[in-house]
């Protein structure tokens, strides 16, 4: 992986948590991302998550199984993660 890459997967990972954070959140991330898959343009996801377009892309792209980690699961991934990056 590259650097780039390990950071685009680090900041799906800070939406993943993100989004089971809260249910409100959730609910809110969840409407944006189809709403805004229909015209790609990704603005109001993209204010309520503080990603880039690009990253809000990739987030829509994924199943919703991949999506739902466990705070365990995420610490993991994470750690995996920062260790490949250094």
């Amino acid at each position: 992986m590259t650097p780039q890459s390990i950071d685009d997967q680090l900041e799906l990972l800070r939406l993943k948590e993100l989004f089971m954070s809260d249910i409100d959140i959730r609910s809110k991330m969840a409407m944006l991302i189809c709403k805004e898959e229909e015209n790609s343009s990704y603005n109001e996801f993209c204010q309520l998550t503080h990603c880039t377009p690009n990253i809000a892309k990739m987030f829509a792209q994924l199943l919703v199984i991949d999506v739902f980690l466990m705070p365990e699961e995420i610490a993991a991934e994470r750690e995996r993660l920062e260790r490949m990056k250094s």
